[in-house]
């Protein structure tokens, strides 16, 4: 088949020409090959066109159009390959993205418990060492307490009583022997000072009729509710056994007295009403 624009001989089957890319048009009416006298009066009348101002060849060429089905698949490749990269850029933009904020949670999450972990510790041995400081503060005020504490008896005291009773017992007609003497006191069961001293007195000592905690003292210098300091006894009385205890009842001198009989196992004793003892005896007390 010839090509109706520059002659040039192509396959019977083409479409365009091989030279100037013009359209092949194949007539209905024969598929026989142009000859030789119509190629040379085409191309006269193409030199003749082209002397008149139509369009050249090249122009032709540039405007026959590519295979449509190759013009394509050209582009489909050329624009499939930048959106492939497009999507695994933003992919990949994702996971790094997505570690970098697990990392971080993750971190801040660890600097939470373990800040927390630090406070608590912290207040908890804070806690631990006010509680020490008060309990060692209130130790030592205590121990302060029970070592500056005032002496409220003494061994001149002691002796002042010793003449006290020797003077008081003759008025009363009474004769009595004490520890202030050096003696020991002994009423049935009971032996003072030993006793109360080996806290062997809680079944044979009451104080209006309860049971008490006391301590023999020769300086009255304790935080005790009843500091004994003395003791004395008239084993001659005519009604019962008459016992005293000279005492400090929550720092305040008293004397005690008990006239159960000497078989008694258990001897109570009570605050005496006699006003001449009590007030000799307060007034040695509280002698400086």
């Amino acid at each position: 088949m010839y090509c109706p624009n520059c002659g040039k001989k192509n396959d019977i089957d083409a479409l365009f020409c091989e030279n100037c890319g013009a359209r092949l048009i194949i007539p209905a009416s024969s598929a026989q090959p142009t000859p030789a006298s119509a190629v040379s009066s085409a191309a006269q009348s193409t030199s003749s066109t082209a002397a008149s101002g139509a369009p050249s060849a090249s122009t032709s060429i540039s405007a026959a159009p590519t295979a449509p089905g190759t013009r394509s698949a050209q582009h489909a490749r050329q624009n499939a390959q930048p959106r492939s990269t497009s999507k695994l850029s933003w992919v990949i933009l994702i996971v790094v993205l997505a570690v970098a904020l697990g990392g971080g949670y993750y971190w801040l999450e660890h600097q939470r418990q373990s800040n927390s972990t630090a406070t608590t510790t912290a207040k908890s041995s804070s806690r631990t060492a006010t509680s020490e400081k008060a309990e060692s503060s209130s130790s030592s005020k205590a121990s302060a307490s029970t070592a500056t504490q005032t002496a409220l008896w003494s061994t001149t005291k002691s002796s002042e009583l010793a003449s006290f009773m020797s003077s008081w017992q003759d008025t009363m007609n009474q004769s009595y022997e004490g520890t202030y003497d050096g003696q020991s006191v002994t009423i049935g069961e009971l032996n003072l000072p030993s006793d109360i001293k080996n806290n062997q007195y809680q079944d044979k000592i009451t104080v209006n009729g309860d049971t008490v905690k006391l301590k023999w003292t020769t300086a009255a210098d304790t935080d005790a509710k009843y500091q004994v300091v003395a003791a004395a006894t008239d084993p001659n009385a005519s009604s019962g056994v008459i016992t005293y205890l000279y005492v400090f009842h929550n720092g305040s001198p008293d004397v005690l007295v008990s006239q159960d009989s000497a078989t008694a196992t258990t001897f109570n004793f009570t605050s005496s009403q006699n006003t001449d003892l009590q007030d000799g005896f307060a007034k040695i007390a509280n002698a400086d």
